[in-house]
Formats: structure tokens, C-alpha cells, sequence
């Protein structure tokens, strides 16, 4: 995020060149500081701009990271062809060996061109493109057997390839933003990409500022057994008999509740467009 972009978002934040008080948030940027009282953000806002802007206390060696300067500081980079961005947040045992698992990433990413931790716990993996990448699929099977012999626990963000131009440092801003809004949404799934939640992520505010939707929402109270059947349906793309198998049901008993639902409601869960309302409501 840039200055002006933050300047259009917070116009009453001013650029200085020390750290306000605990009063306000000081949010570093290109050496100065960008500060915005904190009594005029929500919770929400607080938290994305605190995970948005890097604390002083990490730092990021910019000669063997140059695509960290590029991301962050608005630095040229020397590349060419299309990139991704993997971002990750990893929950380390105690005894967490580091730099083994660091060496598993490169070993296991050959075509990255760049790879740091940002904080403690969060960093970036930074990929070229080439016709062997793995898909997602594959990335998740990864981190799996990565948390299962480091001990670790990981959430990551897969994000697309894209040319290596002037855009690339604000569609990465964007992924980052949807990474620290959505994973804690995604529950069922610790690795995913945009597809994944590109309905929630653009529908959301949409759907808080509806008044039908308040009105359905008013109307259809859902329980929480069965919010779980509609997002493990959604999970399942409706597929009923793997529905069930998750849910520990037997596949008829899940076929009656989806009828009575039906009878109640008539929004059929066997409607891919009934079962996408039904998930947007409960999601919002």
C-alpha cells in the first residue's frame, strides 16, 4: 500500500518523520511515518493495518532480498517472465528447526527467486512461472507433510502469476489483504487461492448493506449443525454421498434434513444456486 493510497483511504493521518504515542497508530513507509489516530478505526481496521505495515523490530536484509524492497518499499526489481506469490503464516513448536524447514521450501520450490519471513511467524515464498509449477492441490499436500514432520502448523495463500511490471506490487497488496480477511473465514481449508473465497471476499460487504438479505436472514434461522451441512455441501460442490462421509451421516438421513429443509424453506440444497444463496447467507 502507498502513501497516496493510504492518504485517499485515512485523510485525516498525516506523514511525519517520528513515531506518534501509543494514542496513535504509526505505520512506517519509505523511512517516515504515516499516522492515523486510533480512536477513528474500527477493530477490524486496526488489526488489517497493524498485519498490513511491518514492525521495526523484524528486519529483512534488502541485499539478499530485493523482492521485499520491491513489495514493500516500492523498489525496483531486475525480473522478467510472470511470478506468484505464496504468502504463509506457520505456528512453530518450541524446539521448531528453522532452518531445516526453510531448506525443505527451497528444495521442494526450485523455481523461487525469493524466499524471507516478514515477521516471526509470517513470510513470503516468491515463484516463477514454469510449465511444472505445482497447482494447488499439490501445495496443499506440501504444507501437510510439512506440519507433520516440523510439528508446525501452516495457513497459506496461493496466489496467481502475473507479469513482472508496475502492477505487481499493488495485485500482491490486494492478496495479502484478502489472505488476512479470509483465512480465518476458510476454516475446512489452511491452503487456498482466490477461487476459494473470491465469492465471500466480493459479496460480503454487499451483503451486510442489504436490506433482503437482512430480511432472509431474519426469516431462516439456521442452526449450527446445519450450517455445517451447508459448508461442508459447499465444500463438496453438492455432492451429497461426500457430504455425508464428512459429516459422519449416513446419506439418506442427510437426504431427509436436505427435503425438510426444502418443505421449510423451498431453497433446495441440491440447487447449486440455492445452496450458493444459502452460503452467502450464513458467510456474510
Amino acid at each position: 500500500m502507498t502513501i497516496e493510497e493510504l492518504m485517499k483511504l485515512y485523510p485525516e493521518g498525516k506523514l511525519q518523520k517520528e513515531k506518534a504515542n501509543d494514542s496513535k497508530l504509526s505505520l512506517p513507509i519509505n523511512g517516515d511515518y504515516f499516522v492515523i489516530a486510533k480512536d477513528i478505526l474500527s477493530e477490524k481496521e486496526l488489526y488489517l493495518l497493524q498485519k498490513l505495515f511491518l514492525s521495526n523490530n523484524f528486519s529483512v536484509d534488502l541485499k539478499k532480498h530485493p523482492w521485499f524492497d520491491y513489495l514493500f518499499n516500492q523498489a525496483n526489481v531486475e525480473a522478467s517472465g510472470s511470478f506468484r506469490i505464496i504468502q504463509f503464516q506457520l505456528k512453530k513448536p518450541k524446539a521448531f528447526l528453522q532452518k531445516e524447514w526453510e531448506q525443505s521450501m527451497k528444495e521442494i520450490f526450485p523455481a523461487f527467486v525469493d524466499f524471507f519471513f516478514t515477521d516471526e511467524n509470517n513470510g513470503l515464498l516468491i515463484e516463477q512461472y514454469t510449465k511444472n509449477h505445482y497447482h494447488l492441490t499439490d501445495i496443499q499436500s506440501i504444507f501437510l507433510t510439512l506440519d507433520a514432520d516440523f510439528d508446525s502448523s501452516t495457513n497459506a495463500f496461493v496466489g496467481n502469476f502475473y507479469p513482472a511490471d508496475d502492477h505487481l506490487s499493488a495485485l500482491f497488496h490486494e492478496e495479502q489483504q484478502i489472505f488476512l480477511e479470509e483465512s480465518s473465514h476458510l476454516k475446512a481449508q489452511s491452503v487456498f487461492s482466490l477461487s476459494d473465497v473470491a465469492i465471500h471476499h466480493y459479496t460480503k460487504k454487499s451483503m451486510k448493506e442489504s436490506r433482503i438479505i437482512h430480511a432472509y436472514s431474519k426469516q431462516l434461522v439456521f442452526s449450527p449443525e446445519f450450517k455445517q451441512i451447508i459448508l461442508t455441501l459447499w465444500h463438496h460442490q453438492g455432492n451429497i454421498s461426500s457430504t455425508a462421509k464428512d459429516l459422519y451421516m449416513h446419506r439418506n438421513t442427510l437426504h431427509y434434513r436436505i427435503e425438510k429443509f426444502y418443505e421449510q424453506t423451498g431453497l433446495s440444497l441440491k440447487k447449486m444456486d440455492d445452496l450458493v444463496f444459502c452460503y452467502l447467507l450464513i458467510t456474510k
